[in-house]
């Protein structure tokens, strides 16, 4: 099985690369709904208040995800604690289901992982590319969510595009208009399944 990390920085189009590999049949796994879920389990909800406070939780129980972002991507250390807390699950999840997918003999997967570099998660996958937009861009496309200095604050946060695209085997350039995104996104695609073939072939597997 093929295991593509598909990564890129904040605001890139990430999850709609994501659902374009899934449109051709592909399974794939968000790594960010990962961790909406583990949110809402009680273990996690326990180690929030624990490490920030009830203050994060909500009126309805539920961790205030605003609010404890605001706090993380405004200060390094809560972030790392945040990080130490919740990583170590999500890896657990994600090697649980591409283990489930390898035992149903599927023959690639696609994980979106924001973090895929900052993690040292390389080892995970066979392939990796990277989702890239201009900073102006990501800016219009996500104003109506976030704040000029939220979104410099998270970009901020995060390993540089420019290296994260040195590191990656494809790049998916998310600028333009939405069928430009899913033809490159196709044509990788097609090009990593000969490619695998092609492999397969010459070892004899």
């Amino acid at each position: 099985m093929i295991c593509i990390g598909l990564t890129g920085s904040f605001g890139s189009g990430k999850s709609t690369v994501l659902r374009f590999f899934k449109k051709k049949g592909i399974p794939v796994v968000s790594c960010d709904t990962i961790v909406t879920q583990l949110l809402n389990t009680e273990k996690i909800k326990k180690k929030i208040i624990t490490g920030f406070g009830r203050d994060y939780l909500d009126k309805a129980g539920r961790v205030d995800r605003k609010k404890l972002a605001r706090l993380v991507f405004s200060c390094e250390k809560e972030r790392k604690k945040l990080n130490e807390i919740i990583h170590p699950y999500v890896f657990e999840k994600l090697k649980r289901l591409l283990d489930m997918y390898r035992k149903k003999g599927k023959m690639a997967v696609v994980v979106e992982i924001p973090l895929l570099f900052e993690t040292r998660s390389e080892k995970y996958f066979d392939i990796i590319i990277s989702v890239f937009a201009p900073r102006r861009i990501i800016k219009e496309r996500l104003q109506e969510r976030y704040t000029p200095e939220e979104i410099d604050m998270r970009l901020g946060s995060q390993m540089p595009i420019r290296k994260k695209i040195s590191m990656s085997d494809y790049v998916i350039d998310n600028s333009g208009t939405i069928d430009r995104t899913r033809n490159q996104t196709e044509k990788i695609l097609e090009e990593i399944i000969r490619r695998h073939y092609t492999w397969r072939k010459k070892s004899g597997n």
